[in-house]
């Protein structure tokens, strides 16, 4: 991935906040769907694209084994030690890598996934197309991306959360992605075999929710953006605490799901 992807901070306090994320119930459900998706077979050839703390690679590998191989590349450095220093298989990789100029030579991998990352990057359709290149003539990859508008979270202060949520996209390069993710697939050449929701709702204000833990990054991005004052931010982090102890918390997104694939006669 780039190094400058978006308004997004890698540094380790970040990273050590996406592991703990990354291990909630939600995510571990998406993380489920997700190979459920890409519904890979012993001895298949996968690349993660942007593999934060490797988690999903770790499940991956487990499906391929030793005779298959999985690569998972990110941007962070901290992410990249991490995953290497828990890596529990041979045949897992990792590296620090550019989604946008992708390392794996022409048609080497049976299926490629990127999970929350191309939102990030500015040249989105250039990273489709690395992936296209990577993947084999029949060759799949599943993409999964959200559109930031889909969040539905309650407040007694409406416009409060309006301000720090619009302050919030800033924090990636396309906010709305999923709205093109299709036609952006098709332009590359890839054929698009499907499109689903997953649905993500917290009603509780606690460490197994993804929301909790959503909010912290939140309340330390757009403080970094000033487009908030300190005192509102804080009110706004600091209401979760109030109405999860009155039964009154709720939060719901969804993440957009893409499966497509390269067609078996796309030259390789």
């Amino acid at each position: 991935m780039e190094a400058a992807m978006s308004g997004w901070d890698y540094s380790d306090e970040n990273a050590k906040r996406l592991q703990r994320l990354y291990l909630t119930g939600d995510v571990k459900a998406q993380r489920a769907e997700t190979i459920r998706q890409l519904d890979l077979s012993a001895g298949e050839r996968v690349l993660d694209i942007g593999c934060g703390p490797g988690y999903l690679c770790e499940s991956m590998a487990e499906l391929v084994g030793p005779d298959g191989a999985v690569v998972g590349i990110d941007v962070s450095t901290d992410l990249i030690a991490f995953c290497n220093r828990q890596k529990a298989h041979a045949w897992i990789s990792y590296a620090i890598g550019n989604a946008t100029e992708l390392g794996p030579s022409d048609a080497s991998f049976d299926a490629v996934v990127c999970t929350q990352v191309a939102e990030y990057i500015p040249d989105v359709d250039r990273v489709l197309s690395e992936t296209f290149r990577v993947l084999k003539p029949g060759g799949r990859t599943v993409f999964v991306a959200t559109d930031w508008d889909a969040v539905v979270w309650h407040s007694d202060n409406r416009a409060r959360m309006a301000a720090v949520m619009t302050a919030w996209e800033a924090h990636c390069a396309h906010p709305r992605l999923p709205r093109s993710m299709a036609s952006r697939l098709i332009r590359c050449g890839f054929h698009l075999d499907g499109a689903s929701v997953f649905p993500i709702l917290n009603l509780r204000y606690d460490d197994e929710g993804y929301s909790k833990g959503l909010a912290l990054g939140i309340r330390n991005f757009v403080s970094r953006t000033g487009d908030v004052s300190a005192d509102d931010l804080e009110a706004w982090h600091g209401e979760f605490e109030r109405l999860a102890a009155a039964g009154q918390y709720f939060f719901s997104t969804s993440r957009y799901i893409f499966r497509a694939s390269r067609p078996a006669g796309a030259p390789a």
